[in-house]
């Protein structure tokens, strides 16, 4: 009987067609973590121990490894340093052509932000300063919140935005715009402007410091938020994304936090601004039926499913636009929520030290990559130019993934052309009748295939 049950789960789904949205090879029951993790192989076993783990997290902030260790970078800054880091950071993949009211981008509308960066002002030598952001906040290649697009069809893609700090995160402080409204910051991720009232400074003790504690609770759910507490507004409804961990607040049981009894949350320890702008630490509470965990989720097929299918049906956001994430920010998210750390973009991940990759060139031949993808496991990457999509297994011997993703091209089986879907959120398809434009499948572009939970 539990043989006839486990074939039966494994079985492809009852009908596979084009969906309504434009998906090839396509059925409802592809929408469930539970069809994929019953199709995979040892589902609950741990890929990779804590150890392991620990390990490639730091390998991550190695050389090459995609991320950036901030208690290497020196105690005094000098000016061509500052300097080349603030030209660094405005450096961005879409051009800007529009505004946001539709108005041709000119070069006085693009002078006002760059003039605000004050690159005149940086100081021969500086002392670096250190922080930690206090709430959700938006990275900036300009300090300016204006927003820009390359096109009136392309709004989901902004010019300016650079990324997303969550609560919690290290920056060191390296100089601050001209109208002191924003802190021009090296971040793990790398050099952007952030909000100044949303960074609070503090001694490089103090900061790496809370960034080393023990995870008290892990945010495993795609989204929580910290109890409402009006005694305290500076960790009232904090939006905690996938993955952020927060150590614990040192409170005995029972005792209030904020107005509220500690006994039916989880009390954590946050950073908050001062009227000053210096760092201080106040106790938060999470709700105990909230989606964390009191570590990193062991490495399993099955929790990388789960963690993935979160957030399913999530609106794309480039850079964490809208409140959620893009292609690389899913990916990275999920591995976050076990305890490993991916670069912020997809080309990164596609060669970043701390994972392992089997990377592709024009001299391999289609059949060798189909080859390599008929042997792809449940989380391993798939890198192609400017986009990463995760493997959660196959249906007839094809592999499927998981991708957040504005638009997916196929060809209509019916007329043989090629149909562009307007997706526009995180969305399961299948890989191989993927084209990456109007003439290369996905498989073709691929660069890389990446096995983060190898060894």
């Amino acid at each position: 009987m539990g043989t006839t049950a486990s074939l039966a789960a494994c079985a492809a789904p009852s009908a596979l067609a084009v969906s309504p949205s434009g998906v090839p090879a396509f059925s409802e029951d592809m929408l469930s973590p539970e069809f994929w993790i019953r199709r995979a192989p040892s589902p609950d076993e741990v890929l990779l121990d804590a150890n392991q783990v620990a390990a490639k997290r730091m390998r991550a902030f190695g050389p090459d490894g995609g991320l950036i260790d901030l208690k290497r970078i020196p105690d005094t800054l000098t000016r061509a340093q500052v300097a080349g880091w603030v030209k660094d950071a405005q450096q961005t993949p879409i051009q800007a052509v529009i505004d946001e009211q539709g108005r041709p981008v000119t070069a006085a509308m693009l002078e006002e932000p760059r003039q605000n960066t004050a690159t005149e002002h940086i100081p021969e030598a500086s002392t670096a300063r250190h922080g930690l952001s206090v709430r959700r906040t938006t990275l900036r290649s300009l300090p300016s919140d204006r927003k820009f697009f390359a096109a009136e069809n392309l709004r989901d893609y902004e010019s300016l935005q650079a990324g997303i700090l969550f609560p919690g995160e290290p920056v060191v402080i390296a100089h601050h715009s001209a109208d002191q409204q924003w802190l021009f910051v090296m971040t793990t991720q790398g050099p952007a402007w952030v909000r100044r009232a949303d960074v609070a400074e503090g001694s490089a003790d103090a900061v790496f410091s809370y960034v080393a504690k023990a995870p008290g609770r892990v945010v495993t759910g795609d989204q929580v938020r910290t109890v409402s507490t009006p005694e305290a507004p500076g960790v009232s409804e904090l939006e905690l994304d996938m993955g952020v961990a927060l150590p614990r607040a040192d409170v005995a049981p029972g005792e209030p936090v904020n107005g509220a009894s500690s006994y039916a949350s989880w009390p954590v320890l946050l950073p908050v601004r001062e009227q000053d702008g210096t760092l201080a630490f106040q106790s938060a509470l999470l709700r105990r039926t909230a989606d964390t965990a009191p570590g990193y989720l062991p490495m399993t097929r099955a929790n990388i499913l789960r963690q993935a299918f979160k957030f399913l049906g999530e609106r794309y956001g480039w850079g964490h636009q809208f409140n959620a994430r893009d292609c690389s920010g899913l990916t990275s998210e999920v591995y976050r929520s076990l305890g490993l750390f991916l670069p912020p973009n997809s080309g990164m991940q596609g060669k970043s030290a701390a994972l392992n990759h089997r990377p592709f060139t024009a001299q391999d031949s289609h059949a060798e990559r189909l080859r390599a993808l008929a042997q792809a496991q449940v989380g391993d990457l798939i890198v192609v130019p400017g986009h990463v999509l995760m493997i959660i297994g196959h249906v007839n011997g094809e592999p499927y993934v998981i991708q957040d993703v504005p638009f997916a091209v196929f060809k209509d089986p019916a007329t043989q052309q090629l149909r562009k879907t307007k997706l526009n959120q995180v969305s399961v398809t299948p890989l191989l009748p993927l084209y990456a434009d109007d003439t290369t499948l996905y498989v073709d572009a691929m660069t890389s295939l990446v096995h983060v939970t190898r060894p």
